[in-house]
């Protein structure tokens, strides 16, 4: 599963690095902010990560003033609901959108606006990696969350709520690497 997790980060590499160029990105759920060096060091005129977990927002917050980048890039502890219109070129996020009710999923693309975005979402399918996926879900935390797991979505289901605010097409990504995960976008 983590060769799928770091194929996920390659990918939005390729995906995002050429578009940045003096582009005001945000990330919604950034962890520790992995692509945040990448993204600065790619033209990019201002990053701002949000996540709800404050180790989380410590750590990227180290990483990036480690690596000299403290000027441009700014974390910010929150959640999806505390969230205002974002000001922003890109917006991404990369499992986010697999954890959040349909009330959220809206909050994101309404306060997203016409930016450009990507999100990596775990497609609905049938396969042996996803069965086992659930069951390790289950069994990890599920169980013990009264059910809080990660929801499994077709495409075109994001697309549609997608589409209620920002009327670019969506492209569909997929590759064998990403195990049972896509990656949909309106980067050109």
């Amino acid at each position: 599963s983590s060769a799928s997790l770091r194929f996920r980060l390659k990918l939005a590499r390729e995906l995002l690095l050429p578009k940045v160029k003096d582009k005001r990105v945000i990330e919604i759920g950034c962890g520790s902010g992995f692509l945040t060096a990448d993204i600065i060091r790619s033209g990019a005129e201002s990053y701002i990560g949000f996540d709800i977990a404050e180790s989380a927002i410590a750590r990227a917050e180290q990483i990036s003033k480690d690596a000299g980048l403290a000027n441009k890039a700014k974390f910010i502890r929150s959640d999806l609901e505390s969230l205002d219109i974002l000001e922003a070129d890109i917006v991404f996020s990369l499992g986010l959108l697999d954890w959040l009710g349909d009330d959220e999923l809206d909050r994101l693309f309404r306060i997203s606006g016409d930016a450009l975005w990507l999100h990596a979402i775990a497609e609905r399918r049938v396969s042996p990696s996803q069965w086992l996926h659930r069951i390790y879900v289950y069994f990890a935390y599920g169980h013990r969350t009264k059910g809080y797991v990660p929801r499994y979505y077709a495409p075109g289901e994001i697309e549609e709520i997608a589409q209620r605010y920002n009327s670019r097409p969506v492209r569909v990504f997929r590759d064998p690497r990403l195990s049972f995960g896509a990656m949909l976008s309106t980067l050109d």
